[in-house]
């Protein structure tokens, strides 16, 4: 089980990340350092857009959840939290029956 801050995932690499409150800390400073936007008071989803683009989702707990996995399903582009191993498997058996099982991508 991970304590989870803030969870991306980006379409451009396919790579959904997980994030604890430190990493998160660094993810931003990082992306700021990076991003050449002249306005420093981007909000999060303006600088996200500003040097991501568009194709680029997050989503911040305002208090760590405790998580077992994380997966972004590109069909309804949402999260999926799971907390055990069963959920997981839930998630994709729903997926596959679907026939949607790439459109699932779990957090490294």
């Amino acid at each position: 089980m991970n304590q989870i801050i803030a969870v991306t995932f980006d379409i451009a690499d396919q790579q959904c990340k997980m994030y604890n409150a430190l990493e998160w800390h660094n993810f931003i400073a990082d992306t700021r350092e990076n991003c050449e936007a002249e306005d420093a008071d981007l909000t999060l989803e303006e600088l996200f857009d500003e040097y991501y683009g568009d194709e680029f989702w997050f989503e911040v707990s305002p208090d760590p959840k405790v998580v077992y996995q994380i997966a972004f399903d590109l069909r309804s582009e949402t999260f999926i939290v799971c907390h055990s191993d069963a959920e997981c498997e839930a998630v994709m058996e729903m997926a596959a029956e679907a026939g949607d099982e790439e459109e699932i991508f779990w957090a490294e």
